[in-house]
């Protein structure tokens, strides 16, 4: 129903935060940053999807049978769904460098379509969210623009309507997102709105797609665990089973987004505390698109939190094989050698990640972690410095108690 704040509050689990307790989940890996206050659902983990959910198709049809149900359902082309599917498909794969040659192919099969602009902005989301940065935000722009008007354009023909809404809705919420991470709030509720709407209207058109149930069910936990939580919220029924059957069914039956759904269902695994479900999803992700570099990073940090530190390790690591470049590998490489209690390589990967050009709250959580290391060197004077640097950035009252506490352990020295 509300697939923008669906869409963000996924995102937005990415968000770090810091504190100092060593928690088996940091409550920064969760979307809510209250993990532990709702209960956890008793539910039947016998009726999980497994890793066939991601693939399917008879070998005596061009095509896998899920592009023939999304055609049906969309009121378009078999050979049109193929063509969408193909750019997701690359998308999850991380084919930077393929990907270019598929919308090239989308462009000219289906001009004017929005298909070839849509996957370019998401590809440069993508590239940004991997490192929580704005680095291409002048083409991650411009693709928005075209992929919005290309799709404004499309909608006044028939042909592709249920399609065209919900592409529209999709990429306006991305938008959305892109303008939350900036602190622009009133132009990301504006998007978020517009984005509604329009997912509405595909719901409208093609109501049995199921790709479109996906952001009710993600509307259905998130609302109700932050109900739970947050008192200025509306105390809603609690629906989380009904929202996680709802990601399951996408996970099993739609078109585009069953990755999307596994990786949805990652971050609710957590929220709820079942860390094995969490990294078998993750896993069975990896296993499929193995350098998804944002579901690495997702798997990684699971991995550090059941105490499986030399896995944990091995996935982070695997980040900066596929991408040398990547900079938040060195920041989960950080946590997880100071909870290993490896100190010196977390001190290493975390100067490494303090080289880089961070933004001013990112800093400041990177700065936390370096407060923990020094403390655990017993280097009590440049753990207060690093501390009260990251309540600077991030004015958290827990880096600032801890700032104080290391002033105390310094004097007494």
């Amino acid at each position: 129903m509300h697939l923008l704040l669906s869409i963000a509050l996924s995102v937005l689990a990415f968000a770090e935060e810091n504190g100092e307790k060593d928690e088996k989940v940091d409550v920064s890996d969760t979307v809510s940053g209250v993990s532990g206050r709702a209960p956890s659902l008793e539910i039947d983990d016998v009726n999980r999807i497994h890793g066939a959910a991601l693939y399917d198709g008879a070998k005596s049809r061009k095509y896998p049978d899920r592009i023939y149900n999304g055609a049906q359902w969309l009121g378009s082309s078999p050979e049109f769904v193929w063509t969408c599917w193909e750019v997701m498909n690359a998308l999850y794969q991380r084919d930077n460098k393929g990907i270019h040659a598929i919308l090239d192919n989308a462009r000219q099969k289906f001009p004017d379509s929005g298909i070839a602009p849509t996957g370019k902005a998401l590809l440069w989301q993508i590239l940004m969210l991997e490192n929580f940065d704005f680095k291409y935000e002048k083409q991650y722009k411009f693709s928005f623009q075209t992929a919005k008007q290309q799709l404004q354009m499309a909608s006044m023909t028939p042909g592709n309507d249920a399609w065209e809404a919900f592409l529209l809705g999709a990429l306006l919420g991305v938008d959305a997102i892109h303008e939350m991470r900036k602190e622009n709030w009133l132009t990301a509720l504006g998007r978020g709105y517009d984005g509604i709407k329009q997912i509405e209207e595909a719901k409208r058109l093609a109501p049995d797609f199921v790709d479109a149930r996906l952001g009710d069910g993600l509307w259905l936990y998130w609302r109700s665990l932050l109900a739970m939580n947050i008192p200025a919220i509306p105390d809603f029924a609690d629906e989380r089973i009904k929202g996680i059957e709802m990601m399951q069914l996408a996970e099993r039956e739609s078109v585009f987004l069953r990755p999307a759904a596994s990786h949805a269902l990652t971050y609710t695994w957590i929220e709820e505390s079942k860390l094995q479900l969490a990294e078998s999803t993750a896993v069975r992700l990896a296993k499929k698109y193995p350098e998804n570099i944002i579901n690495l990073q997702v798997l990684g940090r699971v991995q550090t939190y059941r105490r499986k530190y030399a896995a944990s390790e091995k996935t982070l690591k695997s980040i900066l094989e596929v991408d040398p470049k990547n900079e938040r590998a060195h920041y989960y490489l950080a946590r997880l050698y100071l909870r290993w209690k490896k100190i010196d390589l977390a001190q290493q990967h975390m100067d490494t990640y303090l080289a880089f050009d961070l933004s001013k709250l990112h800093r400041g959580y990177a700065l936390a972690i370096q407060g923990k290391i020094y403390s655990r060197l017993g280097d009590w004077s440049a753990a207060e410095k690093a501390y009260r640097a990251s309540y600077k950035a991030t004015k958290k009252d827990s880096a600032k108690a801890l700032a104080n506490r290391a002033a105390e352990k310094a004097k007494a020295e």
